[in-house]
């Protein structure tokens, strides 16, 4: 039962998407710092003292705003700018996600260790697991799937939603049949959770892609294996390796 559901929604997200889909999503991304250091047993019981008293206060976690932007062309997700830039931000130590629907490539800007990568590759594809569970997000009922991250080695949940029939979402996942609107990196960790759904823009949506794009080229698979290689040592030296690297 479970397989023709996937099949018919597959169906019409197939069906959908020649007509075309385009709006704008914002998110909130936060770190839970003590949440992620108390699941590290390498680490001492005063450094996780010290990071409770410095990130224990989460009601002033404010988290940071990213903005997805997509059309029948693809998707960008960026951090979103504070003060100018039209709402977007270029900042060259921050990851930009650019997905291209036609070819079904990735043309993303990632920052590893203070080094920038143009990863020009196919779009990741992941083994999602739909979950009887729903939930409303900004108005939109959503349905629970969880999927392996096999790099930082931690279960990743996602909410979706059909009355979207886009396969797109935050962070570059994407694969379900629908907008992924939440991500809940390893039990409240890492939290996504859109705060804005625009799905009427007034004027044709057009993807902020940054003319001049530089940085070293390499695939998905040499840059997770660089930073598997930099979470491994950190465990080994008893550091946090996500000081360094996004989670």
């Amino acid at each position: 039962m479970l397989r023709i559901l996937n099949f018919c929604w597959l169906f019409l997200l197939t069906n959908t998407l020649v007509s075309g889909q385009e709006g704008t999503i914002t998110f909130n991304r936060k770190y839970h710092w003590v949440n992620i250091v108390s699941k590290m047993p390498y680490l001492s019981l005063e450094e996780k003292d010290r990071i409770k008293l410095s990130w224990g206060n989460d009601s002033e976690n404010k988290g940071e705003d990213f903005i997805l932007t997509f059309n029948k062309e693809g998707s960008t997700y960026i951090r979103k700018e504070k003060t100018e830039n039209y709402g977007y931000s270029w900042d060259e130590e921050e990851d930009i996600f650019i997905r291209d629907q036609k070819s079904k490539k990735t043309k993303d800007i990632r920052i590893l260790l203070g080094k920038k990568y143009i990863i020009e590759d196919d779009i990741p594809k992941l083994k999602w697991k739909i979950l009887n569970e729903l939930k409303d997000i900004e108005g939109y009922v959503c349905m629970k799937a969880e999927t392996k991250d096999t790099v930082n080695n931690v279960v990743i949940h996602a909410w979706f939603t059909d009355k979207i029939p886009v396969m797109s979402g935050p962070e570059g996942f994407s694969g379900l049949p629908g907008m992924i609107l939440a991500l809940d990196f390893n039990d409240d960790d890492v939290n996504i959770v859109a705060t804005k759904v625009d799905m009427a823009p007034q004027k044709p949506v057009v993807l902020p892609i940054p003319k001049k794009i530089k940085g070293k080229s390499i695939l998905y698979a040499e840059f997770y294996s660089r930073k598997k290689k930099h979470i491994n040592l950190s465990v080994q030296g008893r550091r946090n390796p996500y000081w360094d690297v996004r989670y």
